[in-house]
């Protein structure tokens, strides 16, 4: 089906009424619909008795040549079909008013509906064909789509750019690559970087060696593994620090110290290390704060003193001296003329007493379990459960109310008040004031029956 305008296309019709208009045949010098129209086309029809009009839009059906009145645009009706009385009229082709397009006095025009085109739209010098057009058509603002141009959203942001090549400088606020938002602070740190040194707040890259140099406190928390390390300034190291060879001072370190004193004259800590196990001695170990000192902490054993550099721990029989540390581990035993904790002398090892007694620590049995509750046993303290509770005590784990045999009476009235009866419910108990006692039983009280003696007595005479 297609709009379909022909010139010259007049015919008559007789038809009467608002109804489908019959076709007469061609006025003299014109045509006829159905030598121009397909079936179903339609057309822009007019039709008059040269006193009445109707323009509109018909549908053409060549079987019975008949054309339908499918929208009508303006008549003589208020805009309304025609109802036409008996008579000829001609019916023929036209062009609307309403669906002319023309330039307003400023060269100007108005389209209300669609513009359809198979060449191209000349603006200016833009040239747009189907092809430019359809990088426009149904864009969705902030996303990016295959062969469609780009439009901001609201915000101005874009979404789903893959790959983005630019000739020229990038201007930005950040850049987000996956979870990564790097601001310009960020990249502040790795503009100008020279590869093997290391500057204030920049990124420190290795050169071609894979060196850098310059560092001034580093801190581990982690293994460090290297061929060289070369500290000038601190190493704060949290972890294990593992190497073939350490020197101090240019003195070398073995794994196992033996007989070997290490000193720092600029530094006041030493360590003295003395084996006299051939002499028949004891072996000692002494810590001193500085050359002047005696030593202020003495670790002594009477038998062989023994490390293990893979564990780092030191093995003795009996130590003897002082000892003052933050920390310490002791796997054996501690023998000592003193001992204080805190500032506080400890002079006899406590000896804890066990039992139910005042002042004694409990004792549990076996059996214990998370949620139990406790009760005393001779000597000891055990646990019971809450079923095993409700039996010690001679209770039941719910009650049931009601006023059948063994359940529990509950009362069964929001009004209960002092000195008031008790009436048995389906559900329990209910109070009753004398009043209504007398009432449920049928009585009276001494007052009114009094009343109605004396009543029953003068009636009587």
């Amino acid at each position: 089906m297609a709009l379909v305008i022909s010139d010259r296309v007049k015919e008559t019709t007789t038809t009467t009424g608002t109804g489908t208009y019959t076709l007469g045949g061609a006025v003299t010098g014109f045509e006829t619909f159905t030598a121009n129209l397909s079936n179903s086309d339609t057309t822009y029809y007019a039709c008059t008795d040269n006193t009445d009009f109707e323009v509109g839009i018909g549908t053409f059906t060549s079987s019975g040549t008949t054309l339908a009145r499918t929208t009508i645009l303006a008549s003589s009706n208020s805009n309304n079909a025609v109802s036409w009385s008996s008579g000829t009229r001609t019916i023929f082709c036209t062009l609307p008013a309403s669906k002319t397009v023309f330039l307003d006095a400023s060269g100007n025009a108005t389209i209300g509906g669609t513009v359809t085109a198979t060449g191209s739209f000349i603006i200016g010098s833009a040239d747009m064909n189907e092809a430019d057009l359809e990088k426009l058509d149904g864009i969705t603002n902030g996303t990016i789509a295959a062969s469609k141009a780009v439009v901001v959203d609201a915000n101005k942001d874009v979404s789903s750019f893959r790959n983005l090549t630019a000739s020229g400088a990038i201007t930005a606020g950040s850049f987000v690559i996956g979870s990564a938002d790097i601001n310009e602070n960020d990249l502040e740190a790795i503009d100008g970087i020279t590869a093997g040194t290391v500057a204030a707040s920049k990124a420190a890259i290795v050169d071609t060696n894979k060196d850098i140099t310059g560092f001034r406190n580093v801190t581990l928390t982690g293994e460090l593994d290297a061929a060289t390390l070369d500290i000038s300034g601190n190493a704060d190291i949290d972890g294990t620090l593992e190497a073939d060879a350490i020197t101090v001072n240019g003195t070398a370190l073995n794994t196992v110290i033996a007989g070997v004193t290490v000193t720092n004259a600029t530094n006041a800590a030493h360590v003295s290390v003395a084996d006299n196990e051939n002499a028949n001695e004891e072996n000692l170990i002494t810590f001193i704060e500085d050359a002047s000192a005696t030593g202020n902490v003495g670790l002594e054993s009477d038998g062989d003193f023994s490390y293990n550099p893979s564990t780092g721990t030191v093995s003795a029989t009996i130590f003897k001296g002082n000892i003052d540390a933050v920390d310490g581990d002791f796997d054996g035993t501690l023998e000592a003329d003193a001992i204080t904790l805190n500032g506080t002398a400890i002079t006899a090892t406590a000896t804890l007493d066990t039992g139910i007694s005042n002042n004694n620590v409990p004792k549990f049995t076996t059996g214990v379990a998370d949620d139990d509750f406790l009760r005393v046993a001779g000597t000891v303290i055990e646990g019971r459960s809450a079923s095993e509770v409700l039996s010690d005590i001679g209770g039941q784990a719910s009650l049931t109310f009601g006023i059948s045999n063994t359940n529990a009476v509950k009362i069964d009235s929001a009004s209960v008040a002092d000195d008031e009866y008790a009436r048995f419910t389906a559900n329990g108990l209910e109070s009753r004031s004398t009043s209504e006692v007398l009432s449920d039983i049928g009585g009276v009280s001494a007052a009114d029956a009094s009343n109605d003696a004396t009543a029953l007595a003068i009636a009587l005479g």
